[in-house]
């Protein structure tokens, strides 16, 4: 009796608690992969500065080009991406802007990128 499956109601009305704006989809997947993996608050506008290929395991191989803005929500992976220092930060927002490609947290990025996945130093 313990396996109680999330309903669209108390997902929605967790996100509004956390500051997390609620998908236009409004599905119950989308919504719990935003509850888990995205953090309360603006999100990121960013560019690409250099190419990421010398980043193999990392979530910034998500930006491919570097003429294009990307709008990444305020999560662990978006901290991750800016400690690359590899990218531009362009604003703090809590909507992307028209012209920008919108960077979701991917659903598997804890298997992927997640804690422990890859202990190896990049030298």
């Amino acid at each position: 009796m313990s396996s109680k499956k999330p309903t669209k109601a108390s997902l929605v009305t967790a996100l509004k608690k956390a500051n997390i704006p609620i998908p236009a989809s409004a599905s119950i997947a989308e919504m719990s992969n935003r509850l888990k993996y995205w953090q309360g608050g603006e999100g990121w506008l960013v560019r690409l500065l250099r190419a990421s290929s010398r980043f193999d395991n990392h979530p910034v191989n998500l930006l491919t080009n570097k003429r294009e803005l990307y709008w990444l929500p305020n999560s662990d992976m978006a901290n991750r991406i800016i400690a690359s220092r590899i990218v531009l930060v362009v604003d703090r927002t809590n909507e992307p802007s028209n012209d920008a490609i919108i960077i979701d947290v991917p659903s598997d990025y804890d298997s992927r990128w997640g804690n422990g996945s890859n202990n190896s130093a990049d030298s």
